[in-house]
């Protein structure tokens, strides 16, 4: 593994797949979502990184260095319920499966049955960087994967809780204030169960090809069944006896986040070559986590991109279990 940085450096480019044109990302420190202090701008260009603190809200946290954009309409879809009437995770609320209060991640329900989403057909509209035609493409694929997970939720007992999506520019989340254009794309907050993805920010770190966003989006989604399925919530118990921002601190971040990947894969393949993913968009998705440097808290770029393609091969979701193999597994 790349040796790991103070908090304030940062990492350089890495040589990339010449065929891909999407920057390259750039990881923040742990301890920078900690406190007050603001992070340490990168050098352009960078494609976000999703660097995210456990101890404080859970905010996944998009990171680049953008120029500013223009302001977004707020588009939530918090208070918004599913087909079945169920709605948006409620702060805290992470269903049967965390009143449980498993000692491990690794024992959450989720993780330990023989099951994963069926197949299922997504219905995109066409991808434009609009503001609503990019609200109604992200809306749509996290509909889908809604139904994606839905029956992997329910056979574990776990609450199917409606995601909300907030595209605006400068949002106020209930994890605290997003960081300035220059030093953030945006997060998944778990307070209030959303994902919060400023347009002008994402497009400045994704471009404006489907892919990387079918990919960020899925990965996003990700953190929310950690939620919803109790995952975060033991991960938060094992991180209170970890020094902050050491390196226990930074492997546990890690298996949260290549096991997010893990999930994203996963559901690649459940919608590969049906509706709007075709096969050939479901595995550049899932080639696309190989984009992301080398980095402490979500590990070497190939390790990402082996745990995405692990979920893309798995056949029940006791394959994303990140947390019972060894270090070396998560570096």
């Amino acid at each position: 593994m790349k040796e790991t940085v103070d908090a304030g450096d940062h990492l350089g480019p890495r040589p990339r797949d010449a065929a891909s044109p999407d920057p390259l990302i750039e990881d923040l420190p742990l301890s920078l979502w900690e406190s007050t202090e603001q992070p340490v701008p990168a050098e352009r260009p960078r494609r976000a990184s999703r660097s995210r603190t456990l101890r404080r809200g859970l905010p996944v946290a998009v990171t680049l260095l953008l120029m500013a954009g223009l302001v977004a309409v707020v588009t939530t879809l918090r208070g918004d319920p599913d087909e079945a009437g169920n709605p948006p995770v409620a702060a805290g609320d992470t269903g049967g499966p965390e009143r449980v209060r498993p000692e491990s991640p690794a024992e959450v329900p989720l993780l330990t049955m023989g099951t994963a989403p069926p197949r299922t057909t997504c219905a995109l509209p066409p991808f434009a960087v609009g503001e609503t035609a990019l609200r109604a493409y992200y809306r749509a694929e996290l509909r889908c994967l809604e139904r994606a997970w839905r029956p992997v939720l329910e056979e574990a007992g776990a609450p199917v809780a409606r995601v909300g999506l907030v595209l605006a520019d400068d949002p106020d989340t209930a994890c605290g204030d997003l960081p300035p254009a220059s030093k953030a794309t945006g997060l998944y907050c778990d307070v209030d169960g959303t994902i919060y993805l400023p347009r002008a920010r994402t497009l400045d770190a994704l471009g404006e090809r489907p892919v990387p966003h079918l990919a960020t989006v899925a990965h996003e989604y990700g953190h929310h069944l950690q939620q919803v399925s109790g995952i975060l919530g033991a991960a938060n118990r094992q991180l209170a006896g970890f020094p902050e921002d050491g390196p226990e601190d930074r492997e546990l971040s890690r298996r949260v986040e290549l096991q997010a990947n893990c999930l994203a894969g996963m559901f690649f393949a459940s919608v590969a070559g049906r509706g709007s993913i075709t096969a050939d968009d479901a595995d550049a998705a899932v080639s696309d986590f190989r984009n992301w440097i080398d980095s402490d808290t979500h590990g070497t770029s190939a390790t990402q991109l082996r745990w995405a393609r692990t979920g893309y091969a798995a056949t029940t979701v006791a394959a994303c279990d990140t947390w019972s193999v060894p270090r070396e597994e998560v570096d």
